[in-house]
């Protein structure tokens, strides 16, 4: 078993501390080559020869709807004393005392299994596992049922022979299994093949007229990077579905073709496929994850890569991709995500150079900083186009949060939150449903701009809100819209990946927009530079539905208003003065004494 807890490489200070959590797999992974068990027939009795391995009819869901029916089974296994397990017959018998039927038999024989076997105290025996001459001459701990009970630690054949034991005490039909399990340190580029010895075991029994299949090793616990043992309990590994078992597990036996039969499926895969797909983890397969475009573990690419996942029981808050390269440490980001459907999510890599990486996508069902590794892809990139720039560090989904549209924002479904530009102009237009304050931020992904709040710009007009923006330098940004609650801060709503494709010689600030504008519902139409030259006639044009009283500081102004748009002339004053226009409402019958509010600010240069 292994499971790997570290922190993700930082590289701004924005980063935050994140914990990756691995599925649990095997604790001890010898290499291909290496004898860890001899190649084993499959365990024959003359109960088992009654019920040749098939596939099960009913899924484990139809079953088992919720692991919490077995709640009083598996307390009554988990306060199981200590002078119950003086024997395996003896503690067959105790465990099976509430059993009604044979799966509830295996269920407590599951979770006492699972809660009393550890491996920690086998760290040891890896010296004697990997060396080949100490194998051979015995130097390691007894594996039968007994001698496991009684040590209360094993390795998986240790596990699999006390789950058999109990069940051939109890009258359950049971199997023990041996194969190939992609575990601790799986490297997707060393193969499995035919005549290797097979490195890890496992139960299938035989219950209600079909067979299921029983881990007790994995459903253990896992171990840290370490390789020190810790209980982490799953009910997954217990009846797992074939479909989603022969993931990470192969049997494998000298009659090749009876091994196969013991994958339980109507068409078993070939060890090729085994080789080949990928290896989900423990909680893709908790959270219903299905892996829609890419199924081999490694991945070739020239320039970008976008694999696709729907998650079929729960959404993400969460998902993010890590590239990390062979050799190395890369602090900067090469991946984005973002939702693409109701239940449909992507994940856009672009390796920053020609060579070989690991992509870990990570998740979470909760907005948290926390996340789950969901798979891990090797990714060989072939070409490249040109110099790659890195993203903006955003380790949630881009695009819209869970409560957006709680909060007034309709964003439409699908919509891919990356925008493109040439020209250096964004615009993003939002419908809103209710009265909202809002505000946008903007950032460059290698800091190349300063002041970049300067180069955006929110309105609300006509129920639209209108992000604008300008991006002066080539490269990626975040633009993230926030909406102000009622406790008078703001939490973003959206976040949309930029990318200018060149850097722009002349590109000007927008000007200042404050609150008042957006609450009279204003729509500024030029002049849209923050910077205006100093003492020049200029055309002034905004949009408000309202009826508006409008000033310029120190200025007696003639407005004419068209419809919506109110349009008048002004001469700006000297350098380095601030050019303001201020309004309020002509209907605000709440306060007739009501003060004049800025709603534009401009810098006279």
């Amino acid at each position: 078993m292994g499971c790997g807890q570290t922190k993700p490489a930082k590289n701004e200070s924005q980063r935050k501390s994140v914990t990756f959590k691995e599925p649990p797999v095997d604790f001890i992974e010898p290499d291909s080559n290496t004898a860890f068990f001899s190649n084993p027939l499959p365990v024959q009795t003359s109960e088992n020869s009654l019920y040749p391995p098939q596939p099960p009819k009913t899924k484990r869901l139809e079953i088992i709807p919720d692991d919490a029916m077995f709640h009083s089974l598996d307390d009554h296994a988990l306060r199981a004393p200590r002078s119950a397990d003086s024997s395996v017959e003896a503690l067959s018998r105790y465990l099976t005392k509430p059993a009604r039927n044979h799966v509830q038999k295996c269920r407590v024989f599951y979770r006492w299994i699972t809660n009393n076997i550890s491996q920690v105290l086998l760290l040891f025996l890896i010296h004697f596992i990997y060396d080949t001459a100490a194998l051979f001459q015995g130097k390691k701990k007894p594996l039968d049922a007994e001698s496991v009970l009684k040590l209360k630690t094993s390795v998986c054949i240790g596990y699999a022979n006390l789950f058999s034991a109990l069940c051939r005490c109890s009258e359950v039909t049971v199997q023990t299994i041996f194969g190939y399990a992609k575990g601790y340190n799986y490297n997707p580029e060393i193969r499995f093949e035919y005549g290797h010895a097979t490195s890890h075991a496992w139960n299938a029994v035989h219950v209600d007229g079909e067979w299921r299949f029983v881990e007790c090793t994995w459903g253990a616990g896992n171990c840290d990077e370490f390789k020190k043992f810790h209980f982490d309990y799953h009910d997954h590994f217990f009846f797992m579905d074939p479909d989603l078992f022969v993931l990470t597990h192969f049997p494998y036996d000298l009659d090749i073709k009876m091994a196969l039969t013991w994958q339980l499926l109507t068409e078993p895969w070939s060890l090729d496929k085994f080789n080949s797909y990928i290896k989900p983890s423990m909680k893709s397969i908790e959270w219903g994850i299905e892996f829609v475009s890419h199924h081999s573990s490694i991945v070739f690419t020239n320039a970008e890569s976008v694999i696709e996942l729907r998650s079929n029981r729960t959404k993400l808050a969460v998902l993010h991709g890590e590239l990390i390269p062979e050799k190395g440490q890369n602090n900067k980001p090469y991946t984005y995500a973002y939702k693409s459907g109701s239940n449909e999510y992507k994940v856009i890599v672009r390796p920053p150079s020609v060579g070989k990486f690991t992509l870990r996508i990570l998740a979470n069902i909760k907005d948290e900083d926390e996340a789950f590794t969901l798979v891990s892809y090797v990714i060989k990139c072939v070409s490249t186009q040109g110099l790659v720039r890195s993203f903006p560090y955003h380790w949630r989904l881009w695009g819209p949060s869970e409560s957006c549209k709680n909060h007034g924002l309709i964003y439409k479904k699908g919509s891919c939150p990356f925008i493109m530009t040439e020209s250096g102009e964004v615009e993003i237009k939002l419908p809103v449903e209710k009265e909202i304050e809002a505000s946008c931020r903007l950032s460059h992904a290698e800091n190349l701009v300063r002041e970049s709040d300067d180069y955006v710009m929110t309105e609300i007009n006509g129920g639209f809100l209108l992000a604008r923006a300008r991006l002066p330098k080539e490269g990626h940004y975040k633009l993230e819209i926030m909406v102000r609650l009622d406790d008078e801060n703001y939490k973003t709503m959206l976040t949309y990946l930029l990318e200018s494709k060149q850097t722009l010689p002349m590109i000007h600030k927008l000007p200042k927009c404050y609150r008042a504008a957006r609450e009279f519902q204003c729509l500024l139409l030029e002049p849209l530079t923050y910077e205006l030259p100093r003492n020049t006639k200029m055309r002034i044009r905004l949009k408000c539905p309202q009826d508006l009283s409008l000033v310029l500081k120190k200025q007696s102004i003639k407005v004419e208003r068209t419809h919506e748009v109110w349009d008048f002339l002004s001469t700006t004053p000297s350098a380095g003065e601030k050019f303001c226009i201020s309004g309020k409402l002509q209907n605000d019958y709440s306060n007739t004494r009501s003060t004049y509010k800025g709603l534009y600010e401009f810098s006279i240069i």
